[in-house]
C-alpha cells in the first residue's frame, strides 16, 4: 500500500510539476510618422495618426480616441494594423498577427504628446508594445 501512495504521488509530482516553458519576448518600440522598425525580415512603419483626444484643459463632452495606422511589409505581401486607444468604437488597442509565420501580439501603449489646446508643431511619439507568444 505504501508502495501504491509513494507511486501516486510521484506521478502527480512529474504530471502536474512540469509545464511548458512558453518563450515569449516582449520588445517596445517608439514610432514617428513614417518611421519603420525590422521585425525579423518583415517592416512595421507608421503611416499616420488620427488624434481626437480631449485637449488637456479643456471641458469636452468626450474624452475622445487616437487612432494609429501602420503598414507591415514582408514576403511580398502588405498588411494594414490599426490600433486605437480611448474612445475607439470597434477598434482595439492590441491586435494579433503573423509575421513570417510566428504569432506576435502587437499593442499600442500611448501616442505623446497629449493633444493642447493651441496647436503645435510638436512631433507625436507612437508607443507600441509588440510580444512574441
Amino acid at each position: 500500500m505504501k508502495n501504491l501512495i509513494f507511486f501516486f504521488i510521484t506521478l502527480s509530482t512529474f504530471v502536474f510539476g512540469c509545464k511548458k516553458n512558453s518563450e515569449t519576448k516582449t520588445t517596445n518600440y517608439e514610432f514617428e510618422i513614417n518611421t519603420s522598425k525590422s521585425i525579423g525580415a518583415s517592416t512595421l512603419v507608421l503611416k499616420s495618426i488620427s488624434d481626437s483626444r480631449c485637449p488637456v484643459n479643456a471641458d469636452c463632452i468626450s474624452a475622445g480616441g487616437a487612432t494609429v495606422y501602420f503598414k507591415l511589409t514582408g514576403n511580398n505581401v502588405d498588411q494594414e494594423i490599426t490600433l486605437c486607444k480611448g474612445v475607439c468604437g470597434a477598434l482595439e488597442s492590441v491586435k494579433n498577427l503573423k509575421i513570417n509565420g510566428i504569432n506576435y501580439s502587437l499593442k499600442l501603449i500611448d501616442i505623446t504628446p497629449y493633444p493642447q489646446l493651441q496647436k503645435s508643431a510638436i512631433t507625436q511619439t507612437v508607443k507600441v508594445e509588440l510580444t512574441k507568444a
